[in-house]
């Protein structure tokens, strides 16, 4: 049983409900243990299929547009305070009897410390849930703030003099939709993905998640990312997914093997460092003549073939993996050499740098 709101609909709002004393905060989350195919992803009903296709056109208006205004507007910061408040405390009610009835339901002496502690918070919201609330709610304020920041520093990064592209040239974009197959009836949740070309390359807006909070329309939840497709697939052309077929490839060539564990399309850490470090020539262009790169993937909007999927559970089995991402350098008999967890958002060079010292001084 996991903390109550420990899957709630982004990142931003887990964090909220932890500051709220709902739950503990949470290592990036460890995949399933069980070797059950993974579950197809839900259909989005019509209604809400065509209100997130709406949405990804009005937000890639705004980017052409270079309309800050506008893209905030649509944008879970972009409400007023007093109803995102409504709609967040409603949120938090619907998850607390949720996890009630499921903690009720274990026998009283079956029920670990964490299970009793969340029992107890959630009662104590449904108590009282408007004054609880309301000593959260300053807090809460200040995190979806924040976000809003990052929102708009991304949006003007992208949409200046200085945006690496002309948004004037930018073909209509294809909306591409897909859902959280976790998701459940307490908060719908979605991610659009706005597919265009401008000056002859390809590109995807990525709104990372996006959210129906009650009684409001889908909004942006979470930050974006936008992604140079041509880039992106000759950094895919670096990774494997076989590894026995990399141990064997790296005993032959005198290198070492660097596995990834990773969310790629869910967890914040994993994908800004995707971004920010392993699609970036200072790490390409080194790992190209010292590592044989392999990624393990769990990832909730596709679901990997059933004997890939397979054998990345073993993997992590095998090596323990905890969270994500998780990285192991190897050598060509699968010994683990150096491990690393997490992402603190290092920069490129701080972070090739590190794993550098960890190889023999002849591979650095």
């Amino acid at each position: 049983m996991r903390p109550i709101c420990a899957h709630i609909f982004f990142p931003l709002l887990a964090t909220l409900l932890v500051v709220a004393g709902c739950g503990r905060k949470q290592k990036p989350s460890a995949p399933p243990q069980k070797s059950t195919p993974p579950k197809p992803a839900a259909p989005i009903p019509s209604a809400d299929e065509k209100a997130l296709q709406q949405l990804g056109r009005e937000v890639f208006a705004a980017f052409v547009q270079g309309d800050a205004a506008k893209f905030q507007a649509l944008t879970i910061a972009g409400l007023a305070a007093p109803e995102l408040e409504t709609a967040l405390r409603t949120v938090r009610a619907k998850e607390a009897r949720q996890y009630i009835a499921r903690l009720e339901a274990i026998p009283p002496d079956q029920r670990n410390a964490l299970q009793l502690d969340t029992l107890r918070l959630s009662k104590a919201f449904l108590a009282n849930p408007k004054t609880v609330f309301a000593n959260e709610w300053p807090a809460m304020q200040t995190l979806v703030g924040a976000l809003s920041k990052s929102q708009l520093t991304f949006f003007n990064h992208h949409t200046t003099t200085n945006a690496p592209l002309d948004w004037a040239q930018a073909s209509k974009p294809s909306v591409v939709l897909s859902i959280n197959p976790q998701t459940d009836l307490i908060l719908p949740e979605a991610r659009v993905d706005l597919m265009f070309s401008a000056g002859g390359k390809s590109y995807r807006l990525q709104l990372s998640n996006c959210a129906k909070l009650p009684g409001q329309r889908w909004r942006v939840a979470e930050e974006l990312r936008f992604i140079d497709l041509t880039a992106e697939a000759a950094t895919e052309k670096d990774w494997g997914t076989d590894l026995p077929a990399a141990l064997k490839q790296a005993r032959a060539e005198g290198k070492r093997v660097l596995l990834e564990f990773t969310g790629s399309d869910w967890n914040p850490s994993c994908i800004a460092l995707h971004d920010r470090v392993l699609t970036q020539p200072g790490f390409r262009d080194w790992a190209a003549q010292k590592l044989v790169l392999v990624r393990a993937d769990f990832p909730r909007h596709t679901s990997p073939p059933k004997a890939q999927a397979d054998a990345n559970k073993f993997l992590v089995h095998k090596y323990a993996v905890q969270g994500f991402p998780t990285f192991l350098l190897l050598d060509a008999d699968g010994t683990v050499l150096h491990r690393i967890e997490g992402y603190d958002n290092e920069d490129v060079l701080v972070w090739v740098g590190a794993l550098k010292k960890k190889l023999n001084p002849e591979n650095e």
